[in-house]
């Protein structure tokens, strides 16, 4: 089964967003790994839909490899429910912010995660049911892999060549900054005119920005069939910017499925945008400036 391109599958990443605290835990544990020796390692990746990222890993304990969903836009990383079960995991209750909305979810700790050369041990992770995404997609999902654990290491994403290759990569591309905190790359854009900080995510193809401001822009319409993105939240509803066009890194990108939601906000930064929706052919993170990098 392929993932259909509507917004509800577009949104899957970035509507996973944490409490800032946890996210600042999780990361700042990140940072005191030493991965300076590590070798180059590439893993290949599959891409779902023209943008959906899945790469294996391991999950200590358990004997298979696993699917995991590459989601720069999610920070703690999230384990499916599932397999805490499976893994007898210790579950308690927290919350997580997802488009200016608290939801109740599950906290815990995974003994150990591998992904090509990055070993975690007590990570810290979101649990939550991802029986949906797993029909949708078509394959078990064991979670979604954030930059808590992707930011162990410099990478480079390549959606053409499928890899994900770890080690040293060259600082080239247009730079992005990296909130370290909360483990988020963001972008300062202009879209239609207006300064907008935007979250670098590779879970969507679309751009996306928060908040009723955007019903003043005369370029804002109410989509002609009905569109709704869903969240972990609520289904959230959601209206077209037609004839977008964006500023970014000093380059020119027209043409942008992009979208507002009234009812959406964040705090530090004002949306999202889809690596794949800009039509870049990947990204890369330098671990040592701490800088991530549009490939186009």
């Amino acid at each position: 089964m392929n993932v259909k391109k509507t917004l509800e599958t577009s949104l899957i990443g970035i509507m996973l967003l944490n409490s800032l605290g946890c996210a600042a835990e999780t990361h700042n544990d990140a940072r005191n790994v030493d991965t300076n020796a590590m070798q180059r390692n590439n893993v290949p990746v599959g891409i779902h839909n023209g943008f959906l990222v899945v790469a294996t890993g391991q999950i200590g304990g358990l004997v298979q490899k696993q699917n995991f969903v590459v989601d720069t836009g999610t920070a703690p990383s999230i384990l499916n429910a599932r397999l805490a079960r499976k893994m007898g995991l210790q579950v308690t209750s927290g919350t997580l912010v997802a488009v200016g909305r608290t939801v109740k979810t599950g906290q815990a700790v995974l003994p150990e995660l591998d992904l090509g050369p990055i070993h975690v041990q007590g990570l810290p992770v979101n649990v939550m049911d991802l029986s949906q995404w797993e029909q949708k997609l078509g394959m078990e999902v064991a979670g979604l892999i954030g930059m808590d654990v992707l930011g162990r290491a410099s990478f480079r994403l390549d959606y053409e060549k499928k890899e994900l290759e770890f080690g040293k990569g060259a600082a080239q591309g247009i730079a992005i900054g990296y909130d370290g905190l909360r483990g988020l790359p963001l972008a300062d854009a202009t879209l239609q005119g207006k300064r907008v900080r935007l979250i670098v995510d590779t879970g969507s193809d679309l751009v996306v920005v928060y908040g009723e401001k955007w019903d003043a822009t005369q370029s804002a319409k109410q989509v002609k069939e009905s569109q709704q993105g869903t969240s972990v939240a609520e289904q959230v509803a959601a209206r077209q910017i037609s004839q977008a066009e964006m500023e970014l890194g000093g380059k020119q990108f027209r043409g942008l499925r992009a979208y507002y939601v009234p009812s959406a906000k964040g705090t530090g930064y004002d949306g999202f945008l889809g690596v794949t929706a800009l039509k870049l052919h990947g990204i890369s993170f330098d671990r040592e400036s701490q800088t991530m990098y549009l490939l186009n």
